[in-house]
């Protein structure tokens, strides 16, 4: 696996070029070590800057009233950037823009690319200190950051095409300047499956290519999915709609560009009404024994889980109902022997009994290998109104001490300036507050950081933003 986050300057010269061979990770390491990647991570001031790849539908898809991609700068200067947008019809179009000290900027793809379904852009910040994210809705609701990174291999343990009315996609986009080759390989309800069309995908450059899992592997409560990228640099992500007599939901998330032997999730607990899984892939061709284990207060009484993963399959995990004192709560998935392995946790919940569920909707969130030392979060956002700060120290070992802190308003009232948590606590903080902008946060050892966010509409997981050359493998 190659993955790659490099200076903007270069970054933008291998767009206009070609794809060279990258390095896996950075190289500021001490002694030669090289530090891993975040895939999300921004830049502070004296850096390099940043490119940011956001992907994902349009205004005009069924199912979709709007997507919002924003730009808040936390810079105290005027930032100017470039912004390039690519259709899936095959039209493109690039223009400079100026992002104010302290202020945000919005972009609706479908505006600048009329009649287009889906749409992928590309922010180029040259002087970083600016935090990207998009805001899908429709027949849910969805917030997520843009990435930083692209990869030669993406992973995607969780889709569903089930009858009557689930409908998955997978995104692929290449922003540079040849074309990207691509394997696709799907595990289905009934066992692996590679399609006619699946091998040998020609992704163009500079182009969004969109391809349908529900015709392809249809009526599958699970389908699961690996990119291995033969020629080329891709950013994947997948697109869920559902919608039935009982729940509906939204879901969009960039795959995991990282398999691992112990990889990360944020779970979040819901009651007798919602319904949590966790789905567990096997990318190698052997057996894998995997443990999950859950970690925070209220969950200590839940046993790790056991499970065997024939090579090239998934398992799915449904977790059964507990009651915690805290609404998030860590999970760790690890192989025995170090085997690398994706995971992603799925919180649906339908109508309640009486109709009047207030969180209605489909949240996934893909795991992660690493953690990072300072963290910033967005709260701004339409789709915003309360929800929970989930704060997790994945480190078996080590302290985490953590400290919060807000450059534009005081710290909402339930959540402390300081905690410190255990090796392997979890904790979370409603937050009632949605006239809050960013959140900062540092940490003395590599912690993960995420927010729940709950409105009128529904619900979604959303990650914090690392902040730049603070990432590092948590201690196991």
């Amino acid at each position: 696996m190659k993955v790659f986050r490099l200076p903007t300057f270069l970054l933008m010269s291998a767009l206009l070029a070609s794809v060279f061979v990258f390095s896996i990770e950075r190289d500021e390491g001490i002694e030669g070590i090289p530090l891993p990647v975040y895939p999300v991570e921004v830049s502070t001031v004296g850096e390099s800057g940043d490119l940011w790849f956001c992907v994902g539908p349009t205004g005009e898809l069924d199912g979709i009233s709007e997507r919002k991609i924003t730009l808040t700068s936390f810079s105290n200067t005027d930032t100017f950037g470039r912004v390039t947008i690519a259709d899936d019809l095959g039209n493109d179009i690039e223009r400079e823009i100026l992002i104010e000290s302290g202020q945000s900027f919005d972009i609706k793809p479908e505006q600048s690319l009329p009649g287009a379904k889906w749409a992928a852009v590309t922010i180029e910040i040259p002087s970083g200190e600016v935090l990207v994210k998009q805001d899908i809705t429709g027949n849910g609701i969805d917030s997520e950051p843009c990435v930083t990174t692209t990869s030669d291999q993406w992973y995607l343990p969780w889709s569903s095409t089930l009858r009557p009315s689930s409908e998955a996609s997978l995104l692929f986009y290449n922003p540079f300047q040849a074309p990207a080759v691509a394997d696709l390989h799907f595990v289905g309800d009934v066992g692996r499956r590679e399609t006619l069309d699946s091998q040998g995908v020609v992704i163009p450059s500079r182009s969004l290519v969109i391809f349908d899992i529900t015709t392809r592997i249809p009526d599958s409560s699970v389908v699961s999915a690996t990119v291995d990228v033969r020629v080329g640099q891709l950013v994947v992500a997948r697109m869920q709609i559902a919608e039935d007599d009982t729940r509906k939901g939204l879901d969009f998330a960039y795959g995991s560009n990282r398999a691992a032997g112990r990889v990360f999730l944020n779970g979040y607990e819901q009651g007798s009404e919602g319904t949590e899984i966790i789905s567990i892939l096997n990318p190698n061709n052997e057996l894998v024994e995997v443990e999950i284990s859950f970690f925070g207060t209220g969950v200590q009484n839940l046993e790790p889980k056991k499970l065997e993963l024939r090579a090239l399959q998934r398992q799915v995990l449904e977790l059964e109902a507990f009651e915690s004192e805290n609404d998030t709560y860590g999970v760790e998935v690890k192989s025995f022997d170090g085997e690398p392995i994706a995971a992603s946790f799925i919180s649906w919940k339908g109508k309640s009994p009486d109709g009047e569920s207030s969180d209605l909707g489909l949240t996934t969130q893909n795991g992660v290998d690493l953690a990072a030392r300072n963290w910033k979060l967005l709260f701004e956002s339409s789709s915003f109104e309360s929800g929970y700060l989930s704060v997790f120290n994945p480190n078996s070992k080590t302290i985490a001490s953590v400290e919060f802190s807000n450059q534009d308003f005081s710290l909402p009232s339930e959540v402390p300036g300081r905690i410190e948590l255990d090796a392997l606590e979890s904790v979370s903080f409603p937050i009632t507050d949605s006239s809050i902008k960013t959140l900062d946060i540092g940490s003395t050892s590599p912690i993960l950081v995420g927010v729940v966010g709950l409105n009128s509409s529904g619900f979604y997981f959303e990650n914090a933003v690392a902040v730049s050359k603070t990432s590092e493998t948590p201690v196991s």
